[in-house]
């Protein structure tokens, strides 16, 4: 797969990786929409040629499905989708409980898992038509997660187990859709702002990704992922142990 005149929906594009994969992608003569929740941010990532964009907030599942439909209409359909937008908290389950906290898991869990899930139901039509690709971003802490966001590790684990059964559904239908499972290390984002030692470049990671849909495998191992994948498949206790207070 090559991405010249290609058409793709990269969701948070405005910050982290999701930024270097729109600029590399319109650097590459794509097609691009992509969505933020800060204006300026969304006007600097549309500033790249052929690139379109809205301010949106995908913890609000009808906004998550509007949002598919708008990247259709104005690229002429849908190619490729990328799940990237996610958010991440820390929680203390020890330390006393509030109707913040309770609002702040349920926005997590709806911008984490429900946002690529309602993503994945409103593309299948698009993505259908062109035999496209959906990938979405998941993490190594979906298999071996850290203490300090349980809520954050959950999602990601529950989105690649779905993706895996989204996977054989869209198999069974025969129509040439892949689903893909981007597995991340830690990159140097926003998100990820003052636990940055050792961490990837977010550029690097991005071009990483965009590899693995080009080449349509079912995981995309980033970085660190590739060896941790080895690590948990015959240690597990050790790669638990790796990332339990990263």
């Amino acid at each position: 797969m090559t991405f010249h005149r290609t058409r793709v929906l990269v969701t948070g594009g405005t910050s982290g990786i999701g930024t270097h994969l729109v600029r590399l992608l319109a650097e590459q003569g794509a097609l691009v929409a992509t969505c933020g929740r800060d204006p300026d941010r969304l006007a600097e990532a549309t500033r790249h040629p052929g690139v379109t964009g809205w301010v949106t907030d995908l913890a609000d599942p009808g906004r998550t499905a509007a949002l598919v439909a708008d990247a259709a209409a104005a690229l002429g359909g849908l190619d490729v989708v990328v799940a990237n937008a996610a958010v991440q908290h820390r929680q203390s389950f020890t330390a006393g409980w509030s109707a913040t906290d309770s609002a702040a898991v349920l926005a997590e869990v709806s911008t984490n898992l429900v946002g690529p899930v309602v993503l994945a139901g409103a593309a299948w039509p698009h993505l259908r038509r062109s035999g496209g690709v959906f990938t979405a971003l998941t993490s190594a802490l979906a298999y071996s997660p850290k203490k300090s966001a349980p809520v954050y590790c959950a999602g990601k684990a529950g989105l690649g187990v779905f993706l895996r059964a989204l996977r054989y559904q869209w198999d069974d239908a025969d129509a040439g859709v892949t689903v893909q499972e981007a597995l991340m290390p830690l990159v140097a984002t926003p998100m990820t702002d003052g636990r940055n030692d050792g961490a990837m470049p977010a550029e690097q990671a991005a071009r990483q990704i965009l590899q693995g849909i080009a080449r349509r495998v079912p995981v995309i191992a980033v970085g660190r992922a590739r060896p941790f994948r080895v690590i948990r498949r015959v240690a597990p206790g050790f790669a638990d142990a790796m990332l339990r207070d990263s």
